[in-house]
């Protein structure tokens, strides 16, 4: 397997707990790609935080299993779902059956006119009504319009959730993308909005734990090996300069990162380079433990370009050392790639300070992952685990921008990765000679991955 993000994580253990032999190669010195933990050089010391504030919700259902099965589910705190804003929006969902829960949130929600709730109930029923479908190649933009969503309902909270959960302005994110996340929080189970907090870093949530079970299963990790070259051979594929021949071969990578590895092979990435990267920043803020604002676990930010307020959310994530740390998130951020990252942080501290008062934070630092998402807009190829099946027996595909519904989320890189390697499982076992067990350990190299 070639790349230890979420999904060739989630391949990985997979197709160990199947009985395969699995190699995983890895560039980065860490595992986790573009979810992992990285260390903050802050005036309060170093600090171990995430190369970006990610979201977890209780949709999530594959990622919460994995990480349940992992052994690290004790590090995730539950909380009933509460979007609102420095602007005063407040919908807190009600400890009841689905769809009295939100139907109660609307009810007794603050900021919202009636005409507002009205819309809200219109476009969400009109879309059920729907089977969540949308028209073909709608924007978000043209859907909101389309259910007669008023100006500010949309500036205060259908945009910042689009954003927020694409990475992609309304005016180009996919219609039918922002519904299926609609249908699958709001629109589903009560407990499927709830926002799940980590108490600890990304990596102790799937990263590392994933690396253990895989070494304990007699998985070969390979971290800082990349991966230049694929060969074919009539024993298999061959990685790089590894002399095994590996019986399937998992590119657990970015469309444009496959694609690069692929090319050589002489088959078609049109459809790989046709994804888009799209940049996110996250401004972490730093205050002494004793000297920092009262915050709310999560809040929709109020933005204003015009006074680099550029944030959409902001995450508390409590005392860490002798730091308080508040995670904002920056999304779209290719809107700021012309701003010097010291305005940019004197902008979000600013945004802070008027969104919480108490003191000014005593200082932002500011990661930006630049191809953290592909662009998620309605004429984006849709693509199979097994799209090059045809032409390159044995070659298989995972990540985030192959699971057709979502967009670019830690849930897309886990169900990716569990159904290709269910797809290997199910290919290994066809052919002829040995069959892979599912459970006890296979013998041979059935499976790898970089």
């Amino acid at each position: 397997m070639v790349g230890a993000g979420w999904s060739g994580l989630a391949a990985a253990v997979a197709l160990a707990e199947a009985g395969l032999q699995v190699t995983l190669f890895e560039s980065a010195p860490q595992a986790g790609g573009r979810a992992r933990t990285i260390g903050l050089e802050t005036p309060l010391g170093r600090i171990a935080l995430d190369n970006g504030q990610h979201l977890i919700v209780g949709a999530y259902r594959r990622t919460l299993a994995l990480v349940e099965r992992l052994g690290a589910a004790p590090r995730l705190h539950r909380h009933p779902m509460h979007l609102a804003s420095s602007s005063g929006l407040s919908l807190r969902a009600a400890p009841l059956p689905a769809p009295l829960h939100l139907g109660w949130a609307l009810l007794r929600a603050r900021g919202l006119a009636w005409r507002e709730r009205t819309a809200l109930l219109r476009l969400m029923s009109g879309l059920r009504g729907a089977g969540w479908a949308t028209l073909e190649a709608e924007t978000v933009d043209a859907m909101l319009a389309r259910y007669r969503q008023p100006a500010r309902l949309v500036e205060r909270l259908w945009a910042p959730l689009c954003v927020g959960a694409l990475n992609t302005l309304p005016t180009q994110a996919c219609a039918r993308t922002f519904a299926a996340v609609l249908r699958d929080t709001l629109g589903a189970e009560a407990d499927a909005c709830d926002f799940i907090a980590p108490d600890a870093p990304l990596g102790a949530l799937l990263p590392e734990p994933a690396l253990d079970r895989l070494r304990r299963l007699g998985a070969a990790v390979r971290l800082r090996t990349t991966v230049r070259e694929l060969r074919t051979s009539p024993s298999g594929w061959r990685v790089g300069d590894d002399g095994e021949a590996h019986a399937a071969l998992l590119l657990a990578l970015p469309p444009w990162s496959a694609a690069r590895l692929i090319e050589p092979l002489g088959l078609d990435v049109a459809a790989l380079r046709a994804f888009e990267p799209e940049p996110i920043a996250t401004a972490w803020a730093i205050w002494p433990a004793d000297d920092a604002p009262r915050m709310p676990h999560w809040l929709m930010l109020d933005e204003d370009p015009v006074r680099r307020h550029f944030g959409q959310w902001s995450f508390d994530r409590g005392v860490i050392g002798a730091a308080r740390v508040a995670g904002v998130v920056v999304s779209a951020a290719s809107r700021i790639a012309d701003e010097a990252p010291e305005a940019v942080a004197e902008g979000i501290a600013d945004q802070l300070q008027r969104a919480f008062g108490g003191p000014r934070a005593a200082a932002v630092r500011v990661v930006t992952e630049r191809r953290a998402t592909f662009r998620c807009t309605p004429r984006r190829p849709r693509l199979t685990c097994d799209h090059y099946a045809g032409r390159a027996p044995g070659l298989w595909l995972a990540g985030d921008w192959l699971w057709p519904d979502y967009p670019a989320t830690l849930e897309a890189a886990v169900r990716s990765g569990e159904q290709a390697a269910h797809a290997i499982v199910a290919h290994l076992g066809g052919r002829d000679g040995p069959q892979p067990a599912i459970g006890p350990r296979a013998q041979g190299q059935a499976a790898s991955s970089a």
